[in-house]
């Protein structure tokens, strides 16, 4: 395992600023390759999820509060994520987040 992956995987509590408010997803990483997004009592797998450096993205279908595909870009640092969620002709999302477990 890489170092980059090391910076990604676990588990993050993060807030996507939305038009509709804040919204609040937990992302669970178990390896550079696969992981699980929370929202609510939903529980759905990320896609597409690449490491590189310090940078991760992925995407995530989510149901709610609408059905919508998310594709996220962020960079780590150490414990805090920064990048935006972007969900097509919705427009594009600052996403903050901070790490709650190391896996």
């Amino acid at each position: 395992m890489n170092d980059a992956a090391q910076t990604i995987i676990g588990t993050w509590d993060v807030t996507i600023n939305t038009p509709m408010g804040a919204q609040v997803v937990t992302l669970q990483f178990t390896d550079e390759h696969t992981g699980v997004a929370r929202y609510g009592t939903d529980s759905v797998p990320l896609q597409n999820v690449n490491v590189s450096g310090n940078s991760a993205s992925c995407s995530v279908t989510v149901t709610q509060p609408m059905a919508v595909t998310l594709k996220c870009a962020v960079t780590v640092d150490d414990d805090t994520l920064n990048g935006t969620a972007s969900a097509g002709f919705f427009g594009k999302f600052a996403l903050t987040g901070r790490r709650t477990s190391s896996r």
